[in-house]
C-alpha cells in the first residue's frame, strides 16, 4: 500500500513539474495575424504574412515605430514557404492567432484547393479566420494598407468584417469550415466576401497614414464572390451579400430603404429575423418555399404619415414585407438565370427534407435549381418609431 502511495506521489509531482515539450518563449516567437497568397507569371504561389510588433500595438508603449511587417517569400507550395520564412525574418512564426487570409483573385481563378489542404491538415493553423478575395488589387496589398485605430491591417480587416455582418449583413462571414463544406456538397456552391482597396496605395502603405483622418488609401468590402468548386466564377454586389445572408438564416441586424410615396423613402431597421426554408420535388420540379419573418423599428421618415395611427405601421410594415420580397427574389432569380449556382444551399435542404427524390437528381442540381420554384413569403411587425412619433416633415407648414 506505501508502495503504491508512493509511485502515485511521484508520478503526480513528475506530471506537475513536466513542462511543454514544444514550448517557446515569447520573446522568441512573431505571432502571424494575417496571410495572403498571390501567384506570378511563373506560375509559384507568393506568400505574404503579416506578424504584430506587439509593443507597437498599445498606446503605452508605442514609440512610433511601425506596428507590423509585411514580407512575402515565392514558391512552390504554402507548406515550405510557411516554414521558410525565416531567410528574412528572424523569429519562428506562430499561426495559431491568424485572422484573415486574403486569396488573389488570379490564384481563385484557378483553383485553391491545393493550399486550402495544407492550412486543414495544419495543426497550428485554427479554422476561425476570415477567408476574402482581393478583387483588382494584389492580396498582399490588402495587408500593407494602415489603419488608425487597429494599427495591423489583419486585425482591422477581422473587425471590420465581424462589424459589418453583424450590423448590416455584407459580409457572408466564411471561415475555413465553410469554404469545405461548400467545397464537397453537391447542392451548393461556395461564397466569399470580396475586399478592394480606394485611394493612393503607396501613401496607404507608411505609417503616416495612421496619422490622418482622412487616410489616404483604405481598404473597403467590395462584392460577394461566387465561386465554382474551389474556383472564382463571379461577383455579385453587396445586396446580394446582404441578401444571402437573410436567405440562409445568418443576418443578424440590417436597415432596408423602402418606397413610402414618389421621391420619399423609410429608413426601417431589421431585427430578430429568423429564415425558414422547406423543399421537395414536385412534378419533377425542385418547390422551394421560404419564410422570412422580422421585427422591425422606423429608424428614419420622409413621409408625413401620422406616427400615432397604428394604421400607420401596419401600413409601413406591409411596404417594408413588399421591398424585403422584391430584393430577396431579385437575388434568387439572378443566381438562376445569370449563374445557375446555388450558394443557398437549397440543394442541401432538399438533401434533408426530400431525401430520395434529391439523390436521384444529385449529379444534375443545377439545372434543377435554375428551373426551382422559389416562393418567398416575408412578414414584418414594426414595433416603434424610435424617440418621436411625430415626423419632422409633418410639422412643416
Amino acid at each position: 500500500m506505501r508502495l503504491l502511495k508512493g509511485t502515485l506521489i511521484i508520478i503526480t509531482i513528475v506530471m506537475i513539474l513536466s513542462g511543454c515539450w514544444d514550448h517557446r518563449e515569447i520573446s522568441e516567437i512573431t505571432v502571424v495575424v494575417g496571410m495572403a497568397v498571390d501567384k506570378g507569371d511563373d506560375d509559384k504561389y507568393t506568400l505574404t504574412v503579416e506578424g504584430i510588433n506587439a509593443k507597437e500595438l498599445s498606446d503605452k508603449t508605442a514609440s512610433g515605430f511601425a506596428p507590423s511587417f509585411v514580407f512575402s517569400l515565392k514558391g512552390d507550395t504554402l507548406a515550405e514557404l510557411s516554414q521558410k520564412m525565416n531567410v528574412g525574418i528572424s523569429k519562428h512564426l506562430i499561426f495559431s492567432h491568424m485572422k484573415v487570409l486574403v486569396i488573389g483573385e488570379n490564384v481563385l481563378k484557378e483553383g485553391i484547393i491545393d493550399f486550402i489542404d495544407y492550412l486543414e491538415r495544419n495543426r497550428e493553423i485554427r479554422d476561425d479566420f476570415n477567408i476574402v478575395t482581393a478583387r483588382n488589387v494584389k492580396a498582399a496589398d490588402v495587408l500593407k494598407v494602415t489603419y488608425l485605430v487597429q494599427k495591423s491591417s489583419s486585425l482591422k480587416l477581422h473587425t471590420q468584417l465581424s462589424t459589418f455582418v453583424e450590423s448590416w449583413g455584407g459580409d457572408p462571414d466564411i471561415r475555413l469550415n465553410d469554404f469545405i463544406q461548400a467545397y464537397t456538397s453537391s447542392g451548393r456552391r461556395g461564397v466569399m466576401a470580396a475586399l478592394t482597396i480606394k485611394g493612393d496605395l503607396e501613401k496607404g502603405r507608411s505609417v503616416e497614414n495612421m496619422k490622418k483622418g482622412a487616410a489616404d488609401a483604405m481598404v473597403l468590402v467590395d462584392s460577394m464572390a461566387i465561386l465554382k468548386e474551389d474556383k472564382l466564377q463571379d461577383f455579385l454586389q453587396l445586396e446580394d451579400a446582404r441578401n444571402y445572408l437573410w436567405i440562409t438564416n445568418k443576418l443578424d441586424k440590417t436597415v432596408v430603404t423602402v418606397d413610402c410615396s414618389k421621391n420619399k423613402f423609410l429608413g426601417v431597421r431589421i431585427f430578430n429575423t429568423v429564415t425558414k426554408s422547406k423543399a421537395r420535388i414536385v412534378k419533377g420540379k425542385a418547390m422551394i418555399n421560404l419564410k422570412v419573418r422580422a421585427e422591425a423599428y422606423l429608424d428614419s421618415s420622409q413621409c408625413k404619415d401620422d406616427l400615432t395611427q397604428i394604421n400607420t405601421f401596419k401600413k409601413f410594415g406591409k411596404l417594408t414585407e413588399k421591398q424585403i420580397k422584391k430584393n430577396l427574389e431579385g437575388t434568387i432569380k439572378k443566381l438562376q438565370q445569370e449563374f445557375e449556382s446555388d450558394i443557398f444551399g437549397f440543394g442541401e435542404i432538399l438533401y434533408r427534407q426530400d431525401y430520395d427524390n434529391f439523390k436521384r437528381i444529385e449529379k444534375h442540381w443545377d439545372e434543377y435549381f435554375k428551373d426551382a420554384i422559389v416562393n418567398v413569403d416575408v412578414n414584418v411587425k414594426i414595433r416603434r418609431s424610435g424617440i418621436r412619433t411625430k415626423s419632422l416633415f409633418s410639422e412643416q407648414k
